[in-house]
């Protein structure tokens, strides 16, 4: 198979397997956080506002479509319909990896500027590797005229990818992207999460908003693996850090960093609880991309509509009219996840 038919088959084989192992069941961690209601919670839920700031952009709701997918015909169809489902929720959405964009500009750059094209007021965001350069990085923004940028991080996906990176050294090239270009940066991870010394590294070198991006929904060891005919190589899911573990971990940086939460994001208590510890949005990409594979865009958006009704049902049932009112909520941990505090000195 021709080098180019190589790169853009593993996007549609991507696409493929996440459908493949999608489950409704999470394992982000939610399930050992408790928020306890409100008996008097003092509002009316048409009062209710869910409006958040987003990278300096009023956005409707504290949730966005995130990185997903790009670099096939497939692909295109689905970016089509998330630029389009995230116009009418005005909410930021997120090109996938555009590596193969910067490989073949012209086999795949109609499925990555579809995103703007039908949502040409929206908030876009283009998404690079963090083995990327600086103009790399302009070339993807300018493509989308994207409004902020993601550079994921994924070295558990390469060491399970046939055809993955054996070398990491990013640093250095966040740092030139950070340092150079003139939209929000944030960096990601593709769903294994960020530790605390993670996160004191990215601060280190300027970075100021972070994607902690946990495990629990779409995992890429697995897809790899899949893939991969010659090793299994799923147990590299163990070295990952929930998206709960994650949120933990990115406490004391909560007041120097936007923290971002994604990684196993099924319900909208999962979105409140998310909130609740310290994220300012909440991303989704398994869950809005098994639902625009299995079922149309209306029903799609009906989904989402009943959605976000259950966002407001939780915030009047805690007595938040405001995300910001969401942080106020007793919360409660479990055994397991107050031992990794006490083993990891984080206190919440």
């Amino acid at each position: 198979m021709p080098k180019q038919d190589a790169q853009m088959q593993r996007k549609v084989e991507h696409l493929f397997l996440a459908e493949k192992f999608f489950t409704d069941e999470s394992f982000a961690d939610f399930d050992r956080v408790r928020l306890l209601h409100n008996a008097l919670p003092e509002l009316r839920v048409n009062d209710i506002d869910l409006t958040t700031d987003f990278l300096g952009r009023k956005m409707s709701l504290p949730i966005y479509f995130n990185a997903i997918t790009g670099g096939s015909r497939p692909s295109s169809k689905f970016n089509t319909e998330l630029s389009q489902l995230a116009a009418k929720l005005n909410i930021p959405v997120s090109s996938g990896s555009m590596g193969v964009y910067l490989r073949l500009p012209k086999e795949t750059k109609s499925s990555f500027t579809t995103l703007r094209e039908h949502n040409p007021n929206g908030f876009v965001i283009a998404n690079v590797s963090a083995k990327a350069n600086a103009k790399q990085a302009q070339t993807a923004i300018d493509l989308l005229k994207a409004d902020a940028l993601q550079i994921h991080l994924n070295a558990l996906q390469e060491l399970a990818m046939p055809e993955g990176d054996q070398e990491f050294f990013w640093m250095d090239h966040i740092k030139e992207i950070v340092d150079n270009v003139k939209v929000p940066v944030i960096v990601k991870e593709v769903g294994f999460g960020i530790s605390q010394e993670n996160l004191a590294q990215l601060f280190n070198i300027g970075v100021k908003n972070v994607d902690i991006s946990g495990f629990g929904g779409t995992d890429f060891a697995q897809i790899e693996s899949e893939r991969n005919h010659e090793l299994d190589l799923t147990y590299l899911d163990r070295f990952s850090l929930s998206t709960v573990e994650s949120l933990l971990e990115s406490r004391s940086y909560q007041n120097n960093l936007t923290i971002l939460a994604s990684g196993g994001i099924r319900t909208p208590m999962d979105v409140i609880k998310a909130l609740r510890m310290g994220a300012t949005s909440v991303g989704m990409s398994g869950l809005v991309l098994h639902h625009l594979q299995k079922y149309s865009l209306g029903e799609t958006e009906i989904f989402f509509t009943e959605f976000i009704k259950q966002l407001k049902l939780i915030m009047a049932a805690i007595g938040a009219k405001s995300i910001e009112d969401i942080k106020k909520a007793p919360i409660i941990f479990d055994g397991n996840l107050t031992n990794y505090m006490k083993q990891r000195h984080i206190n919440f």
